[in-house]
């Protein structure tokens, strides 16, 4: 797929179907919204898995780089945690990357376990759409 010629349909489309193939669940019930893990069941095999997919369909690497989002974070630092919470200041951070961090009931109770929880088919599609830039 061209570069250019990625818009946020398109490439949902495609990631939705390399989520159903791997996980082996109706296309239908994947939106933009749904966790990975949380919503649809996937493992941390299964999200390998997917991200080697997309990286194949769409031609693009995305392990090195833009995962690192989860990485930056020094969760010794004060600036990121506070009590075992993450700070207000690094969930901040993470919206780009993370929006079911926007759906969240109460940010200031988001621990550093819950972020993989919320990495989302609409992060999926952030991560090619950055890819595109």
């Amino acid at each position: 797929m061209d570069r250019v010629a990625r818009d946020r349909t398109q490439v949902f489309g495609t990631i939705r179907s390399i989520v159903a193939d791997s996980l082996a669940v109706p296309a239908e019930g994947i939106l933009l919204e749904s966790r990975l893990t949380d919503d649809l069941g996937a493992d941390s095999l299964d999200f390998v898995d997917i991200i080697f997919m997309i990286e194949k369909a769409f031609s693009i690497k995305i392990r090195d780089g833009e995962l690192d989002f989860f990485s930056r974070l020094d969760f010794s630092s004060p600036g990121v945690m506070k009590q075992g919470f993450l700070t207000p200041e690094a969930v901040d951070s993470l919206r780009g990357w993370l929006p079911a961090l926007g759906r969240v009931e109460d940010p200031a109770k988001v621990t550093p376990a819950r972020l993989f929880s919320m990495i989302s088919i609409e992060t999926l599609c952030i991560l090619v759409e950055s890819k595109g830039k």
